[in-house]
């Protein structure tokens, strides 16, 4: 991936999703087949039990497994099927990371990984994800 489409792919995907800002989910690093999204923990994030909400720990999975896979060609892609592990809890404060990576990518489908991780390094989920590329370019 050469630097300026880097810079041109965090950018889009920084303000692409309303959704994404909203829950405060942000790209933070994009390369050939990887990801990283990260949120900072607030009061709006938390379940009833004072920990990350499990939709907020999928979309942060989601949303780094999309990017992983759009970083090797510059197409619109949508999940076709998902599975979530959550592993451990987290503390209500702090960071988390999600890093998204291709484990193979096909002509259609794009089979890929996540694992979230809080400030400690405490694995707190894993996702397995498949996409599914639409032909549609990305109008980055």
């Amino acid at each position: 991936m050469t630097e300026e489409l880097r810079e041109t792919m965090l950018r889009f995907g920084r303000s692409a999703n309303p959704f994404d800002e909203h829950n405060g989910v942000r790209l933070t690093d994009v390369g050939d087949g990887f990801a990283v999204v990260e949120t900072d923990l607030c009061r709006e994030n938390l379940n009833s039990w004072n920990s990350p909400h499990g939709g907020l720990l999928f979309t942060m999975a989601d949303v780094a497994c999309g990017v992983a896979a759009i970083s090797l060609r510059q197409e619109q892609c949508v999940t076709v099927n998902a599975s979530m592990d959550f592993l451990a809890a987290a503390g209500s404060t702090g960071r988390l990371r999600a890093v998204g990576r291709v484990e193979r990518c096909g002509r259609k489908l794009c089979f890929t990984t996540a694992e979230i991780r809080d400030e400690q390094e405490t694995l707190l989920a894993r996702i397995q994800v498949t996409m599914y590329f639409t032909g549609r370019k990305l109008e980055l």
